[in-house]
């Protein structure tokens, strides 16, 4: 017998009837279920391991209690599930010692990591988001690093994206890493639910697939790049996955995504923006997990985004196109510009937002020999946060692409990064198309020189501030809630406060996933322009926008659906609360 081993006095002889039960509490907060049924006690958790519900409310018949709410049964003197989606249910050896009845009570074993880990596995075989959120919250109340969770998840999206995805994928990589950055900004249920946001993208079943094997030697790296380059460029993706394996098995990892990157920049790439994100993105799990938790999804999911298939460009593309290659000697000649200087942003974004595309590419490759490109970056982000802060919402506000100029210019830092100056310049002319691309979208050209008017207001204090800001939101007032944040913003109040409180209230909400990836975008360009670094835009006036823009987003798409009941349920049902306890 251990400190962790207590006897509880549960009930006088001749409390229950046959096929009675009782609650019976515990010193760490949790109920044990007392039954008697045939002459014999027995004791249980009273927290049914499905969802919760108190199995005192259970039927007792032939030694068997089955919960009342979903049908799970289970053998009281052995705790065995019957069903096979269920975890057994702990029990506790009962006394009778004269009058009373007695139960042997043990504190929850602290390592029971391989059980919730292997709940969580079969979560994500099922896309079942509650059981995700149960295991998830089960390993972060027993203290199981996260990085554990992660690794589980790595280890099935890979195979899961390889055998039952196709470009779409791209959506759940997203997903999968802005869940996990975006958690590490929150604690608690908000952490939980960017957790399991970022286990669902992960979720849904893995078949086998033959095994990518190596190419026959000899083994050469610049053979094997230049049969990627030409499979990407005539649409061949399904004969690149191999070679990057290849690569990789040979010791040439390193080399890999700088080459996806620089294959997804090219001209005949122009209109695949989000491909060039989920590339971005494929970096960042290559830099977080390494190779082996992550090699599968890159070379499978890299492979189709680099060879996808392409229809013959129409009018306007063509002429990019061709523009584009026409600058390339100028592009490959680019250089590094470490000094910060002036340099006049009107020219350059007037000429990105104008309906000429030969205009803005030659406005972007002249600012490219004379700004440094973070500089530049910064203001393809400040425009596109612009154009969210005042894009017209009485018809299709154009969400989907307005994020896609954000988040595709804010990706181009860690383009740069990993690719190089060059991939990084090219990618500019990938946001400028897109800019073009979205002319449809009635936004009047504005200078991002000057602040946005901030409207005067009577909240005398920070809380009341943020809250105006959260209630526009959750009551979708989107003609309103810019001009709280300018309030906000315009009384001094803290930035870095309104934003988390908004990513809060975003997170809890099911369109949740969708801005996910904008959220992320908003918390770090924030970061970056009230930082310090003047060569970045640090100061920009323009900075505003991306809280506006970002509240505007999240209330004109709201679906006021709560993400959040799933998150607290599955904390409190780690807590050992039963459901009753939970709706009291």
């Amino acid at each position: 017998m251990t400190d962790t081993v207590t006897w509880i006095r549960a009930a006088n002889r001749g409390d229950l009837a046959d096929g009675e039960a009782l609650s019976v509490p515990t010193p760490d907060g949790r109920t044990i279920a007392l039954f008697f049924t045939n002459g014999e006690y027995y004791a249980t958790d009273n927290q049914c391991p499905h969802m919760g519900f108190p199995l005192v409310r259970g039927l007792v018949r032939n030694g068997v209690v089955t919960c009342d709410w979903h049908g799970r049964s289970f053998d009281l003197a052995g705790g065995g599930c019957f069903h096979s989606q269920c975890d057994d249910v702990r029990v506790f050896q009962t006394e009778v010692r004269e009058d009373s009845v007695w139960v042997r009570f043990e504190a929850e074993p602290e390592n029971r990591r391989e059980a919730w880990l292997r709940l969580l596995w079969e979560g994500l075989l099922d896309d079942d988001r509650w059981t995700m959120s149960k295991a998830i919250a089960q390993l972060l109340h027993a203290g199981v690093p996260e990085d554990d969770i992660v690794e589980l998840i790595m280890r099935h999206v890979g195979r899961h994206v390889a055998s039952s995805h196709d470009l779409d994928a791209g959506d759940d990589v997203s997903r999968l890493i802005n869940g996990l950055k975006v958690g590490q900004r929150y604690e608690g249920e908000d952490r939980l639910i960017a957790l399991t946001i970022a286990a669902r993208s992960a979720a849904g079943p893995a078949a086998d697939r033959n095994e990518n094997v190596l190419m026959p030697p000899p083994y050469d790296w610049e053979r094997t790049a230049s049969w990627v380059r030409n499979f990407s460029r005539d649409r061949m993706g399904n004969r690149i996955e191999r070679c990057l394996y290849t690569a990789r098995e040979n010791g040439d990892g390193d080399r890999i995504l700088p080459l996806l990157l620089e294959c997804a920049v090219e001209p005949h790439f122009l209109d695949f923006g989000d491909s060039l994100v989920s590339l971005a993105y494929l970096a960042e799990l290559q830099e977080l997990f390494g190779w082996e938790r992550s090699g599968e999804l890159i070379f499978n999911l890299g492979a189709k985004l680099i060879g996808q298939p392409r229809q013959e460009p129409e009018r306007f593309r063509r002429d990019a196109v061709t523009r584009m290659r026409e600058l390339q000697p100028r592009l490959d000649k680019v250089q590094r510009i470490d000094d910060e200087r002036e340099f006049d942003e009107d020219v350059l974004t007037k000429a990105v937002t104008s309906v000429d595309i030969l205009r803005s590419f030659d406005a972007v490759a002249n600012a490219l020999e004379n700004v440094p490109i973070d500089r530049l970056i910064t203001s393809f982000v400040l425009l596109a946060a612009d154009r969210m802060a005042r894009t017209p919402v009485a018809v299709d506000a154009g969400w989907q692409n307005l994020t896609r100029e954000l988040n595709l210019a804010s990706s181009l830092r860690a383009i740069k990064r990993r690719g190089g100056l060059t991939v990084a310049a090219k990618g500019l002319f990938h946001v400028a198309w897109h800019f073009f691309a979205d002319r449809w979208i009635n936004i009047d050209y504005r200078s991002i020189a000057e602040a946005l008017d901030a409207p005067s207001t009577n909240i005398s204090d920070e809380d009341s501030a943020s809250n105006a800001v959260l209630d526009a939101i959750k009551n979708l007032d989107v003609d309103i809630v810019g001009n709280h944040v300018m309030a906000y913003l315009k009384s001094g109040y803290s930035g870095d406060r309104l934003l988390h409180d908004m990513g809060r209230e975003i997170l809890r909400d099911d369109t949740g996933q969708e801005i996910l990836p904008t959220l992320r975008t908003v918390f770090e360009e924030w970061e970056i322009l009230t930082g310090t670094d003047g060569k970045l835009g640090a100061g920009h006036p323009a900075t505003a926008q991306l809280l506006v823009g970002l509240a505007r987003y999240a209330t004109d798409i709201r679906s006021n659906s709560d993400s959040r009941s799933a998150a607290v349920t599955a904390m409190h049902f780690a807590e050992g609360k039963t459901t009753v306890e939970m709706f009291e």
